[in-house]
């Protein structure tokens, strides 16, 4: 006797087995800054880390299997300030020779509106990972594209740095990439 499932079985795995598990888009990284932004005494101080790595696989139309996930080296923090660099990078706050990385992985992409979205990623800092909400923007034209956000973290959730009188407890870091569509 004939398996009257088995017409429904063959239309699902030829459906899946055309369906990719990543979205069509692996972008390319051509520039990345990533910055931040902290009150010290009262006073804005500022600066960056370089050595971005990553994978950025992202569709607009198929959020459900997009994917961001980045690093960042903690060695390559820059405040134009070489001592304060070097003070941040001990222990106390990065303790960039025990954890060289600071990494974020999206678990989930939602759209806000248009070109807006908000992902919400596993962020990772000296060993404690917590989840944080990142709206960005991510505007593509051709087989180019630029992705953009900013988001507020406690430092002291991460470890970084003790309570301190004049140092914010908050600190806003600013994402911007700008991405490329590999040759074919």
């Amino acid at each position: 006797m004939p398996n009257p499932l088995r017409p429904l079985c063959i239309t699902v795995l030829t459906l899946l087995a055309g369906v990719p598990a990543w979205p069509q888009t692996d972008w390319q990284v051509a520039s990345a800054a990533v910055s931040f932004k902290i009150k010290n005494a009262g006073i804005g101080t500022q600066g960056g880390f370089s050595g971005f790595g990553g994978k950025i696989l992202f569709d607009a139309d198929a959020l459900e299997t997009s994917r961001l996930d980045a690093s960042v080296d903690t060695k390559t923090i820059d405040t134009g300030i070489g001592l304060r660099d070097n003070h941040l990078r001990k222990e106390e706050y990065f303790d960039a020779d025990k954890y060289p990385k600071i990494t974020m992985k999206s678990v989930r992409i939602v759209r806000a509106g248009g070109n807006a979205f908000t992902g919400t990623f596993q962020l990772t800092i000296k060993a404690v990972t917590r989840k944080v909400d990142i709206p960005f923007t991510f505007v593509q034209s051709g087989n180019a594209a630029r992705l953009k956000g900013d988001f507020i973290i406690d430092r002291r959730a991460y470890g970084v740095g003790k309570n301190h009188f004049t140092l914010s407890d908050n600190a806003t870091i600013s994402i911007d990439l700008r991405l490329a569509k590999p040759p074919a």
